[in-house]
């Protein structure tokens, strides 16, 4: 199944720290066997409203074919991430 992967990194890393950051998501969809990984790093953007006392942060946005039972797996990897403000999972038709 097709997924998009929206990742929210903290501002206080800065540029270069975020796209670090978001080489090491890459990295654990591709070792957890995502293909066709694709990344389109927005960069800084304001909030809409304010998260974890933050107003804005770095964006970015994964499209990658992936199986649907590894979802939750990924899911907890992610969440052991420092420096990830939010993620939101998207399946694509």
């Amino acid at each position: 199944m097709k997924y998009e992967l929206m990742t929210i990194y903290k501002n206080d890393l800065g540029e270069e720290g975020a796209k670090n950051l978001s080489s090491k998501v890459k990295e654990i969809v591709e070792s957890m066997e995502g293909k066709e990984v694709q990344d389109d790093f927005w960069g800084r953007r304001k909030f809409a409203y304010e998260m974890d006392h933050a107003v804005e942060g770095f964006y970015d946005v994964f499209t990658f074919e992936f199986e649907s039972s590894k979802v939750s797996k990924l899911k907890e990897k992610l969440n052991l991430l420092n420096g990830l403000v939010r993620y939101l999972f998207t399946a694509q038709k």
